[in-house]
């Protein structure tokens, strides 16, 4: 009998210890102390670019190429990239308070050619559009909440950018650059000699235009009533680009985003806070 009782603990150390090796990730999670804020840096750079032209102007002047700090980052099912993340553990009551700060930019660059009795349209597009959200794994993709102004939005909130899927991001940056251009028939009515006569006329007009901006934006994320657990606060950005020619022109839209910073305060809110 002391035989077996010997037998069943030292399988129990076993069996512990299996879990402790091979559970690694739940264990670091576990013994993750209670904290009041953290803070996480984003360095990665990221740009989109789309090009349009018509054939008689030739190749559209840019393009642009993802580059990354590190490993390439992985696009959501909804088309954002998580660029921070950091573990939090959350006490019964608490809410989070999630400050990030992104710096981004916008190129865009219309160009058109225009004949007598002809129009043409160059728009470009670009835009930034960032969401926090609650997940228990780093990579940002198990989502157990998404922070408030955004779990909020609809397509009728002025701020609000959906994407292809549905999900939504607050815009940081947007730009539709719309150039367009409209020539009359020339018409040249010519006089000899009392007799009427006619001529004719050829010109082109081109007229270009270009805007490129960088600035730098901070935005408040708030998590209220986050149940006790360890979590993940995830910092997920969606960039997004555009550009049409109708009639004979040239369109570029770009948007990229790079240097950012990540603050998360834990807070007691007032009781039964709610929106």
């Amino acid at each position: 009998m002391k035989k077996a009782a010997v037998l069943l603990a030292l399988a129990l150390v076993v069996a512990f210890i299996g879990i402790a090796v091979f559970s690694p990730h739940a264990s670091a999670q576990n013994n993750l102390p209670s904290s009041k804020a953290t803070a996480a840096v984003n360095t990665a750079v990221s740009c989109k670019v789309s090009n349009a032209t018509s054939v008689d102007i030739g190749a559209a002047p840019m393009t642009c190429k993802d580059i990354w700090s590190g490993n390439p980052a992985t696009v959501t099912d909804d088309n954002f990239v998580t660029i921070m993340s950091v573990p939090m553990k959350v006490s019964n009551s608490q809410s989070l308070f999630a400050t990030p700060s992104l710096v981004t930019g916008l190129y865009t660059n219309t160009s058109v050619k225009t004949k007598p009795g002809s129009t043409s349209t160059a728009t470009a597009a670009g835009g930034v559009f960032m969401r926090a959200v609650l997940s228990t794994d780093a990579a940002g993709k198990n989502i157990a909440q998404i922070a408030d102004p955004v779990g909020l939005c609809t397509n009728d909130i002025l701020g609000c950018q959906q994407t292809s899927n549905g999900s939504f991001g607050v815009v940081l940056d947007s730009r539709v650059q719309t150039l367009s251009q409209t020539l009359s028939d020339c018409v040249v009515n010519v006089t000899v000699g009392g007799v009427a006569g006619s001529g004719t006329c050829t010109f082109d007009s081109t007229i270009d235009l270009i805007l490129k901006t960088t600035s730098a934006h901070t935005y408040n994320f708030i998590f209220p009533n986050v149940g006790q657990g360890v979590y993940y606060v995830v910092v997920q950005v969606g960039i997004d680009s555009n550009a049409t020619v109708s009639g004979s022109g040239v369109a570029v839209g770009s948007a990229a985003f790079g240097l950012g910073s990540l603050t998360v305060e834990s807070v007691r809110l007032v009781h039964n806070f709610s929106f």
